[in-house]
Parts: C-alpha cells; structure tokens; sequence
C-alpha cells in the first residue's frame, strides 16, 4: 500500500505524533532488518566519529520535519503538494551542490532548474499562496543529501542511526501521551495502532531494498527510480484520494516533468560517456 494511502487511514491523529511512531516503528523494523543483512558494529562505529555523530543527529531532524510535513500535507488532502516537494528536490539539489561543493552546473542542469524556478514562480502568482508544503518537503530532503554526503556511512546504517536519534525524543513523548489518554496508540482501537506500526514497515522496507538493490543497476536507471515514489504519490493523490487537479497545478507540475526529463537526460549521457 502507498504511504500517502497509510497516511490518509489516520488522518485524525496528529502529524507529530505519527512523525515519531514512524520514527520509534522505522528503528525497530531497521534494527530487525540488519540484525539479518548487515553487522550491527558498523553502527556502533559511528560513535567514533564526532563528525559522523553532529551530521546524522542534524539529518535525523530534517528527517523528522521532512516526514512531518509529508504526514501534514496527507492529512489537509495535499498530497500533490507534497509530490511536488519530491519532484523538485534533485533541483534543489543541483543549487546546494553549486554553492557549497563547488559542483558545476551544465547547460542541462541549468535548465532542470530553472524549469523547476518558473513553475514555483508560476504557482505562487497564479494561486495567490506559498507553495510551502512543497518547498519544505524539497529543500529538507536536499539538504538531508547534502549533509550525508559530507560523511562515509552507509544509507541503511546512517538511517538506523537517525531513526535511534528520533526514537530517544520519541519514546518518552508517545510514553507520556499514551498514559495521560491523549495519544492514539493503544488508546483508540486495534485499527489505528496496527496502522501506525506499518508507518514504520512503509518507510523502512521500500527505502533498504531499493538501496539494495541500487547497486545492481545503472545511474541513470537509479535516477528514473527516483521519480517512481512521487509519481505514485501524484497518481494516488488524483485518482485514489480524489483530490482536485487545478489547472494552475497541472501546468506548474508539467513544467516540473519537463525539467525532470532534461535532468534524466543529463543523467544517461554523464554515465555513458563515463563508460566510454
């Protein structure tokens, strides 16, 4: 099931409280899923690194803002928004890497992001509001990139570590609420609580095996990949949630796929001339 269906199945609990269910839940499930697949010990590396500590405890919250947001955007029936978000990020991307790594930017990528600049600009003036679910959810995630390729941890490893960060808030905060009679987990019905565990299970099982799996495809096919989430995001959002498509929204959004196409582009013709 899409995360936005999850999401959208209790909508009525609040956003923050679901944001650290889908945390505690995604450290138990990450913590199974290792035990399995990878060594535990290269988690406990991490403490030997004072960079490794400051820069995963940083990106454990964007993680939760980021997810926040996403969770809040579900729950107001703008899932669009929050698609748009995630299509806008590689851009976003392309910018922070510009300025802060020094990378250069092609004519390829300067039209992705200038594509993705119009359509933002086109949205703001047509609508008469600020984009700022999209925006939160795209700059947080980029930013969450920027700072994780600052150090060599691997994704699954590096999530563990940000999910235990999260869990430490979490934990006492959803104990607290859950003995006053204010949280949902056990205090509502079976219904809720089984759907705020799998909260956990559709962050953390999508997200290890594609980065398994990453390692057996090509770049350009791990870009195309990338749009795979948001598009079923956009799709569910229209045809599942019902949520109406405004014509102001649809042209921002097919800008937006414009400038995803050339980026891709850009992409498969860096990885071929590399193999050549």
């Amino acid at each position: 099931m899409p995360q936005p269906l999850i999401f959208n199945e209790i909508k009525y609990v609040p956003p923050l409280e679901v944001a650290f269910h889908r945390g505690l839940w995604s450290f138990i499930f990450l913590f199974i899923i290792l035990l399995f697949f990878t060594k535990i010990k290269d988690f406990l590396k991490i403490f030997n690194s004072k960079k490794n500590i400051i820069i995963l405890s940083i990106t454990a919250s964007l993680i939760t803002i980021n997810w926040t947001g996403f969770i809040f955007a579900v729950s107001i029936n703008k899932v669009q928004d929050a698609s748009m978000g995630y299509f806008i990020t590689p851009m976003i991307s392309i910018l922070l890497g510009y300025y802060f790594l020094n990378e250069k930017i092609n004519l390829l990528k300067f039209i992705s992001v200038l594509l993705m600049l119009i359509s933002i600009i086109f949205l703001f003036f047509n609508m008469k509001s600020y984009p700022y679910i999209a925006l939160l959810i795209g700059t947080t995630w980029a930013i969450y990139g920027l700072l994780r390729k600052q150090i060599n941890v691997s994704p699954a490893v590096g999530l563990f570590y940000e999910c235990f960060v999260i869990s430490l808030i979490s934990f006492p905060y959803l104990f607290y609420i859950y003995f006053k009679g204010l949280g949902f987990f056990l205090n509502y019905n079976s219904y809720t609580t089984i759907f705020l565990i799998l909260t956990g299970a559709v962050t953390i099982f999508p997200l290890f095996f594609f980065n398994l799996g990453i390692k057996h495809i090509s770049l350009g096919y791990a870009g195309v990949l990338f749009y795979l989430a948001p598009t079923f995001h956009f799709v569910t959002s229209v045809f599942i949630l019902n949520e109406e498509l405004q014509l102001v929204k649809l042209i921002s959004f097919l800008i937006i796929w414009i400038g995803i196409i050339i980026f891709i582009i850009d992409v498969i013709i860096k990885e071929e001339n590399y193999l050549e």
